[in-house]
């Protein structure tokens, strides 16, 4: 039987038959499908099959290693995946609130040092505000491929590629939703992708219990040695929001953690002059403690002590401050 016959079977039989696929599997039936082995509508089937059953951090990881082992390898040292936008959300007089701030928090690594690598997709008709919008406003280049990637990271440290410059066949994969109606495991797949094969991500995610699965992936990739934090983002965005409490999950290669995180949020906090994104006034803040928040998530990584994280992306903030 053929490996896409076999996985079909394994998750689309009766409620007391069917069983995710394991990890080896995922990883055969998608090396099969990248490799133009496996028509579109078999792949598309087991997709909606495994999302209907709620889709595993094996099974997930399976995918992602297929896609992974096909990209050429770049030196990064942040993965910040962007594919889910934020609510538009409007002003009483008419300026734009949901702002992806999380970019200015990249852009302070990478003046920081770090060689940071974001990705992302942005969905044709979609009214959420993403952050290839705002790219231009703080100077970041968008690469048409990875070797162009790897030169903007390298004249300035940071750069954004788009999913579909380097991973088209997941790109097609993500519009499969407009075709059936139902988002695929895809849309966990893409966010794990990690193209630069960086030491450290983030990962933000909307729907409960998938902070957890995102981390959970990684532990089972293999595929780098990329230490994860994920949490719930901002409309699902890989972007802190300092006004929730939550559990927040980390991987490394020591395994998986869950961190209780209270609310912190900092009314007194610096903010900068000017804000390249056009943040209006009365939201400074705000603005500021989502980019301080989101600094000490991916810090967080680096130090494995939230304090510790906190106190650096608080002398980051300052610094941006005083210069800006």
């Amino acid at each position: 039987m053929s490996i896409i016959l076999e996985c079909i079977r394994c998750v689309g039989r009766g409620e007391r038959g069917r069983k995710p696929l394991s990890f080896d599997q995922a990883y055969a039936v998608m090396d099969q499908y990248l490799d133009g082995k496996i028509d579109d509508d078999q792949m598309a089937m087991l997709m909606m099959l495994i999302r209907v059953n709620n889709e595993t951090a094996a099974e997930i990881a399976g995918f992602t290693k297929a896609f992974h082992q096909r990209l050429p390898k770049i030196e990064v040292d942040i993965d910040w995946p962007c594919y889910a936008g934020k609510k538009s959300k409007l002003d009483a007089n008419g300026q734009q609130q949901a702002l992806p701030w999380n970019l200015i928090a990249a852009s302070i690594l990478a003046e920081a040092g770090y060689k940071v690598l974001i990705h992302g997709h942005l969905d044709i008709g979609s009214d959420r505000i993403h952050s290839q919008h705002y790219l231009a406003k703080l100077n970041i280049q968008q690469a048409q491929d990875m070797a162009q990637a790897a030169s903007f990271i390298e004249s300035s440290n940071i750069a954004y590629l788009p999913l579909a410059h380097f991973a088209p066949i997941a790109k097609k994969m993500l519009d499969w939703k407009k075709r059936y109606g139902l988002r695929t495991p895809m849309n966990t797949v893409v966010r794990g992708l990690n193209p630069g094969s960086a030491k450290y991500g983030v990962r933000g995610s909307f729907h409960p219990g998938f902070q957890e699965l995102h981390a959970e992936i990684e532990t089972n990739i293999g595929h780098s040695n990329c230490s994860v934090v994920s949490f719930k983002g901002v409309s699902g965005e890989s972007e802190y929001n300092p006004k929730v409490s939550q559990t927040v999950w980390s991987s490394d290669s020591e395994g998986l953690h869950a961190h209780y995180w209270n609310e912190i949020y900092n009314e007194a906090i610096s903010t900068p002059t000017h804000c390249p994104l056009g943040t209006v006034e009365n939201d400074k803040v705000q603005m500021a403690n989502h980019v301080v928040s989101s600094l000490t998530a991916l810090l967080f990584n680096k130090l494995k002590d939230k304090q510790l994280a906190d106190q650096e992306a608080n002398k980051l903030w300052q610094h941006y401050c005083s210069t800006h």
